[in-house]
Order: structure tokens, then sequence, then C-alpha cells
């Protein structure tokens, strides 16, 4: 006796993760978001100019983070998949990857800083008009800082 079919399949989506400061796959839960109903997963780190540029980074803090990455990339490779590292403006930078990668699910942590509430909130804004979905959650905190 065949199964009856209980409503049309659930979708399956192509997420971007995009990493910042939990740079890490165990206890991340805005990438167990990215992988949920999931068809694609890309990871990615944006190296921002301005960061770049900003007189607070030493070589140690550059160093420490080109071998977060690393370790990262290794961390991805394992599980067949990879970290892509790219150099801009996140506002400049999504907008293209969502059409060439045809995203449909932007994943991130949570940032309670104001650099990063404008810069987030500009992200957010270009995913909604290009039909992304965008789910951050809470992860580098014992609690929701807004609360």
């Amino acid at each position: 006796m065949a199964a009856a079919a209980l409503g049309p399949a659930p979708a399956r989506c192509r997420s971007v993760h995009w990493f910042r400061r939990g740079l890490r796959l165990h206890d991340n839960p805005a990438l167990q978001e990215a992988l949920r109903d999931a068809a694609s997963l890309r990871c990615i780190y944006i190296l921002d100019p301005w960061f770049a540029a900003s007189s607070a980074v030493g070589i140690n803090r550059w160093r420490f983070l080109l071998q977060s990455l690393e370790d990262l990339d290794n961390s991805l490779r394992k599980l067949n998949s990879r970290l892509f590292v790219v150099r801009g403006q996140p506002t400049d930078v999504f907008p293209r990857l969502f059409k060439e990668w045809g995203v449909t699910r932007l994943t991130f942590e949570y940032d309670s800083e104001p650099f990063g509430k404008e810069r987030d909130a500009a992200i957010i804004k270009l995913a909604k008009e290009a039909g992304v979905e965008v789910v951050i959650e809470n992860s580098h905190t014992l609690y929701d800082l807004d609360r």
C-alpha cells in the first residue's frame, strides 16, 4: 500500500552562512539554521577593507585571524566544503553573491555593536529586496543584550 503525500515536499533552500566572530563549526546556532532544509550551503568570511585599514589591527591580531580562518577552512574541507573569503564591503558583496549563487537564505550571528547593527540593517534590507530570508542568531554572548 503506497503512502499518500501530505502536501508538497519542503522547499530546499540555498544557504549562505556569514562567519564573523564565531569562527567555529560546533555550537553555532546560525550555522545550524543555515543547514536546516538546505540543498546547498556556502560559508563565507568577508574581509572588509575598513577593518584591514584600521590602525587598531596589529600584526598579532592579523596572524590570529588568518590562522583562525585557515583552521575553519580546514575543518570545512574535512566535510567536503570550504570557506570562501571575500574582500569588500558587505553591502557590495552580498547583492552579487545573492544573484551569482541563487541564495535563498542568509544566516549570521547577531552583532550588538552600533557599527554592526547599522551594517546588518543594510544587509537585511538588501536581502529582502533580493527575496532572501535572513536568520540571525545570538551565540557570542550568554544572553540577548537587547533584552
